[in-house]
């Protein structure tokens, strides 16, 4: 199956011509060719092809992006966005491809499972010579540089 071609008549198909406003929302594939003012909700996968244009959030197991979206977008699975693709807001997806081409303006943030924990180990060696691990779990947070207390003045 082709993302955005709905098998057997299920899905939302929004013609080139046709423009709503509110909340798009369907269990099924949604394709998007004309223009949407509002939310963009699927349980599988949304595509919005190089003609659409989308104000306001899209979320979906799969997006794939080729015309404008000027919104957060969440993809539970992936999110692609095409060399046609222009992205301004903030973006979640758990695998994330954008290509030569695309444009993204806004911030991103990589889904991890909370069940797992992801550690990434490698060993390196200082300056002396000495070997170390740097082992870290990369779900935990990063505590803030907290700055350092003095009992003086400098004059």
């Amino acid at each position: 199956m082709r993302i955005g071609t709905p098998e057997n008549g299920e899905g939302t198909v929004v013609g080139a011509n046709v423009r709503l406003q509110g909340t798009l929302k369907d269990t099924q594939d949604i394709t998007v060719h004309g223009t949407v003012e509002g939310d963009v909700v699927s349980s599988k996968s949304v595509f919005i092809t190089e003609s659409a244009t989308v104000k306001g959030p899209v979320i979906g197991e799969t997006v794939t992006i080729g015309g404008t979206v000027k919104g957060s977008i969440e993809a539970k699975v992936k999110l692609e966005i095409l060399p046609s693709g222009k992205v301004s807001g903030s973006i979640a997806a758990a695998t994330l491809i954008i290509n030569a081409g695309a444009q993204f303006n806004g911030k991103c943030g990589m889904q991890v499972d909370s069940k797992e924990t992801h550690t990434k180990s490698e060993e390196k060696t200082d300056v002396s010579g000495s070997k170390f691990d740097t082992s870290k779990e990369i779900a935990e947070p990063i505590a803030p540089i907290e700055k350092e207390k003095t009992d003086f003045e400098l004059e």
